[in-house]
């Protein structure tokens, strides 16, 4: 398994919050004050209520601790289809939506290298 740092989170829901852009940007926001130029950024979905139409938890974290006290998340081992970002993180995952997989909704995570590489990876059942 590995490990991750935690760095704030929210609820929310795609379709019927109107605040979710906002929210998740003011994760990303907060983030960025970390200025941890060299780290590995997670976003991190966890806790849904149903599918990716229900509400769920999301989360930002790092792959380096952003202080003494920081909590730790573990990246559950289980299966993930993984999607390279090619244009942009909204359209890509409305293309997961359109995809037929057997999701496991346990866990599901955006990977940000320094390099500037996205990877979305969504957890399927075993």
């Amino acid at each position: 398994m590995q490990e991750i740092y935690w760095i704030n989170e929210t609820r929310t829901n795609n379709f019927n919050d109107r605040e979710v852009a906002a929210k998740i940007g003011g994760l990303w926001q907060e983030a960025q004050k970390l200025q941890q130029t060299d780290a590995t950024f997670y976003g991190i979905y966890a806790d849904y209520e149903s599918d990716y139409k229900g509400d769920y938890t999301v989360s930002v974290a790092s792959n380096m601790p952003h202080s003494e006290n920081a909590k730790k998340i573990m990246i559950p081992e289980q299966p993930y289809q993984v999607f390279n970002v090619e244009k942009e993180v909204f359209a890509t995952w409305q293309e997961i939506w359109n995809t037929e997989l057997h999701r496991s909704y346990l866990f599901d995570y955006e990977e940000y290298t320094p390099d500037g590489s996205i990877r979305i990876y969504v957890g399927l059942n075993a």
